[in-house]
């Protein structure tokens, strides 16, 4: 996986919205979801910078079974990352109306010539646990179809439990949180499948956007096994606070790597729902 991918996949757990429904696919309680929009601004202590436009969930057709989210990143605004290190990335997920399972999953990277990637994650295919296309090399496939609500999903509402990280977000903001709860999901990055453990710590204060807010604390977990049946962590965890609320706004977020921390702020709501992840 790429440089810029690993940094995609961190920005991937601050920016979601929802749509109403309920699920059960996440391990645990039935989940409630509700549309939310916030812009989220980014700032990091090594100095790879981008803006990112996360819009809210919507439906690709009015009788399309599923929803879908998206993210768009880009460091076009800030002129010497730009030179330094363009980013450009966009995901996509396509999940369940009932968020019990994501359909398929987009991730394409193009900020520079020598560093593309575009793949389209199916997690509805009924044998496999995903199946990851080149679209690069394969065509559009059925990104067409998911877009406008055409795609007939090979497997039907509940049948698969399996999601990306945005559609996971999604699924874990829409239930209702009580500290103490644990979620368990298998989650895929295009590459491998994972296991992700997602925890509800507890209701904390938070400073955001000159004002404390009361928020409670998740802390997500990517896990492997071994042969063995031995646990490893597949990255360091990423820590999201959110309104208590029933729309569970992300306020702050924050995950530590080997080239610096991510820390999330919300910002006051643009049109365009922008988050902005500067260096800092």
């Amino acid at each position: 996986m790429t440089r810029g991918a690993r940094l995609a996949e961190e920005a991937n757990d601050s920016a979601c919205g929802r749509s109403g429904a309920s699920q059960q696919g996440v391990h645990g309680a039935s989940v409630a979801s509700r549309p939310a929009g916030s812009a989220l601004a980014c700032r990091r202590s090594c100095s790879i910078a981008a803006r990112a436009c996360a819009g809210s969930p919507r439906l690709p057709s009015p009788d399309a079974p599923y929803l879908e989210s998206e993210l768009f990143a880009s460091s076009a605004p800030y002129g010497a990352v730009e030179a330094f290190y363009a980013i450009r990335y966009r995901f996509r997920s396509w999940y369940w109306r009932d968020r019990s399972g994501v359909l398929a999953a987009e991730y394409h990277e193009f900020g520079r010539p020598d560093d593309l990637e575009h793949k389209l994650i199916y997690l509805d295919d009924p044998e496999k646990p995903f199946i990851a296309r080149n679209l690069l090399h394969e065509g559009e496939l059925d990104l067409p179809r998911l877009r406008t609500g055409a795609y007939a999903a090979r497997v039907a509402v509940g049948e698969r439990h399996a999601f990306d990280r945005l559609g996971l977000l999604q699924a874990v903001r829409s239930r209702a949180l009580r500290p103490g709860e644990v979620f368990e999901a298998r989650v895929s990055n295009g590459s491998r499948m994972l296991n992700y453990r997602v925890k509800v710590e507890k209701v904390t204060r938070v400073h955001v956007a000159g004002s404390e807010r009361e928020a409670l604390k998740l802390r997500f977990d990517g896990i492997e096994y071994d042969r063995r049946g031995r646990a490893k962590a597949t990255h360091r965890p990423v820590y999201i606070w959110v309104s208590t609320d029933a729309r569970h706004i992300p306020l702050l977020a924050e995950a530590r790597a080997a080239v610096g921390r991510f820390r999330v702020e919300l910002q006051p709501s643009s049109p365009r729902s922008e988050l902005a992840l500067r260096s800092g």
